[in-house]
């Protein structure tokens, strides 16, 4: 059987270490030609040159110019991109109100920008290049973890900027998809450290790449917009957000008629 990847052009964003490094070992095992990218140049070059045809780039994907490097790299290289993995990220912890401005700030610049910089260049590779495949990384921290609000933030705009990207190339030959895994890794770590009381990952980085790989190859050509949480033995899809069942009232609604319909019956139960 061939290789699922064989000879495809794959960026990992954040591949120096922990998922990223997983995500670029799994895909040079299917044959894909890796661009390891890292703002860390020996991680970056460290898990490169374990692979058997790939590139180290230190590009900061959290500029626009840097992202812009980055798919430069690998056009460059490799001659076209047919894969991105979203993966870089970066978290601050701490509680709400004891958050920086420099550390919100820098949380949003690599997590989200750098997301949304390096899928719009791609995109527009991919478009001019017959197809492509995006996989974005998210996480469970989007429904809200109390130390790492703004982390969840970003994590909850990337799974918008997927629905958003597959629906606008839903008709093309490029997909977007993303993962959400569960994984022990120094920034898990980080979190577990600072806060015990918050249930960090549990599951080896390399459990999490099956999917990612999946997502990458022609196995998903029809998936388009998805969501799949992994991590050690599991799977899942994540339910898109919506807007639960209406109530109605007879007149207008006033404050004291929405407390009575919260005392009793909250709206959008179903």
């Amino acid at each position: 059987m061939s290789p699922l990847l064989k000879d495809r052009a794959v960026v990992v964003t954040g591949a120096g270490r922990g998922l990223g490094a997983a995500y670029a070992k799994a895909a040079a095992s299917e044959g894909a030609l890796v661009v390891v990218n890292d703002v860390d140049a020996r991680q970056a070059q460290d898990v490169a040159s374990g692979l058997p045809s790939a590139v180290a780039d230190s590009s900061d994907i959290s500029t626009w110019a840097g992202a812009q490097s980055v798919i430069d790299r690998c056009l460059e290289t490799f001659g076209r991109i047919d894969g991105l993995v979203n993966n870089a990220g970066i978290v601050r912890v701490s509680w709400p109100e004891e958050a920086s401005p420099e550390d919100l700030k820098a949380v949003v610049d690599v997590n989200l920008l750098g997301t949304a910089y390096c899928g719009v260049l791609a995109l527009k590779a991919m478009s001019a290049n017959g197809g492509g495949a995006i996989v974005n990384v998210t996480s469970g921290a989007q429904f809200g973890m109390p130390a790492v609000a703004g982390y969840a933030a970003t994590k909850a705009g990337i799974t918008a900027l997927t629905y958003s990207w597959a629906a606008a190339y839903e008709r093309t030959n490029v997909r977007v998809n993303a993962v959400s895994p569960d994984a022990m890794t120094p920034l898990a770590q980080t979190l577990a450290q600072e806060f015990p009381e918050v249930q960090a990952g549990t599951h080896s980085p390399e459990s999490n790449a099956p999917a990612v790989v999946f997502l990458l190859s022609d196995l998903a050509r029809e998936v388009n917009g998805e969501v799949v949480f992994t991590g050690g033995n599991r799977l899942a899809l994540m339910q898109r957000p919506r807007i639960g069942r209406g109530v109605k009232t007879e007149g207008e609604w006033t404050p004291a008629a929405v407390a009575e319909l919260f005392a009793t019956n909250q709206p959008g139960n179903s």
